[in-house]
């Protein structure tokens, strides 16, 4: 068995010098064995939280439950960076590494286990970890509990089954930057947690500036249309590039393989992409890791990449696409600035209806699921009346979230322009 560790010294592990005074009240409700749930905006330092108790019960393993890969690549690459043990399991693992894997949490010789939840359906899986000290299960991102579970990912519903047939009910932490008020209790309800303590703090990013851009071609063929956001994209990221990284985000694969060759000639030798149908497995990966990395700075992508994703030099997010939904957007805005500096976020919309086919076309194939055809349309409808909208975009974001702002942050688009018409 491995030895805990104090909670100073777990943060000299993490390399983390100093902790928040938010922090440390939702590390100590961990530490006494509460359920806790926290609603925390992006870049406040999540994973310390749950990091930091976890490796104080290092004896035991902690099973952390990501929504993609992406992101449980690179938070078992920071731990095992910072020589904790710390490892996966994904369908890219030969079954012989599972095997290994899940043999080293049964002999207390794993302190960190990523899955993400369609890993808990494994009859394998469930029969070794009933044998295993389990200390914590995290539920990172757990909004798509209810975001995701009820349209492609009905494995989210299932968590708090799995949690049922534990032998000894372990700690459970919940925590997402995007939860709606009327979706925490639901939360709490489907993973079965037990009288939880629930934070909720301030989601306000004063380091990010916020940009839409109207691409919308006053009757110009669509050819001519999409010449011009590749134009506008490129200008964008050559005027907000400096030292740091870019991620752009498009709604199909053919955009992103599109954007990827065009960017590709411009920054050579730096760009990178991530979808779903990017073959072999294991280049797909190669690029990954070779932006998480920094030794390419440029990444296109879809929804898939992003969410948690903690590269800490991302100065520009760029939607070449409207968003599909206002949760995709405040997830995917929160890579940005993560290092505290002033970053830049832009995303195109137009009113010709081009990026509306491709999410009719997208909500269409909801459409057997009654269910998932509602929250689409519903995702839909606020993204729209967000582009449409003229207040400020950071109060705007903040009212989704739950959180009324009373000062507009004076730097984003709809804020420039109203400043210029009261003058």
């Amino acid at each position: 068995m491995k030895p805990n560790y104090e909670w100073k010294t777990a943060m000299n592990l993490l390399k983390i010098k100093r902790l928040r005074k938010g922090q440390i009240k939702l590390i100590q409700s961990l530490m006494n064995g509460n359920d806790t749930l926290t609603i925390a905006p992006t870049s406040f330092g999540k994973s310390a939280i749950y990091q930091i108790p976890a490796l104080c019960h290092s004896d035991k393993l902690t099973i952390v439950i990501e929504p993609t890969l992406a992101l449980m690549h690179n938070q078992v690459q920071t731990l095992k960076d910072h020589d904790i043990a710390a490892d996966y399991v994904d369908h890219l693992r030969k079954p012989k590494d599972v095997i290994s894997i899940l043999n080293k949490a049964q002999k207390g010789k794993l302190t960190f286990l990523y899955v993400t939840p369609e890993r808990l359906r494994s009859k394998h899986f469930q029969e070794a970890i009933r044998e295993t000290a389990l200390y914590m299960l995290v539920i990172d991102e757990c909004h798509c509990i209810t975001e995701w579970g009820y349209t492609f990912r009905d494995a989210y519903l299932e968590i708090g089954s799995f949690i049922d047939s534990l032998p000894k009910c372990p700690v459970i932490f919940a925590c997402s930057a995007t939860i709606l008020g009327d979706k925490q209790e639901e939360i709490i309800n489907l993973l079965h947690m037990h009288n939880p303590k629930t934070f909720r703090m301030n989601l306000k990013r004063d380091n990010l500036i916020l940009m839409k851009k109207d691409m919308t071609g006053n009757k110009k063929p669509l050819e001519t249309r999409l010449q011009e956001r590749f134009k506008m994209m490129a200008k964008y990221v050559k005027k907000y590039k400096k030292n740091g990284s870019v991620i752009i985000y498009a709604l199909t694969t053919n955009y992103v393989d599109a954007i990827y060759n065009y960017l590709s000639d411009l920054y050579p030798g730096d760009v990178v992409k991530y979808h779903s149908q990017i073959k072999p497995d294991k280049l797909k990966h190669q690029m990954e890791m070779d932006f998480l990395t920094g030794r390419k700075k440029i990444m296109v992508a879809t929804t898939a990449f992003g969410m948690g994703i903690d590269v800490p030099d991302v100065e520009l997010i760029l939607h070449f696409n409207i968003p599909i939904s206002m949760t995709d957007y405040i997830q995917q805005l929160g890579r940005a600035g993560r290092d505290g500096r002033k970053a830049h976020c832009v995303f195109f919309y137009d009113h010709n209806g081009d990026d509306d086919k491709i999410i009719a076309s997208l909500i269409k194939k909801s459409a057997e699921n009654p269910k998932a055809l509602a929250i689409m349309k519903k995702n839909h409808q606020q993204i729209s009346e967000f582009v449409d909208s003229t207040n400020c975009m950071v109060q705007d974001i903040l009212s989704y979230q739950g959180q009324e702002e009373t000062k507009s942050c004076k730097c984003c688009t709809n804020c420039a322009k109203n400043r210029r018409g009261n003058k």
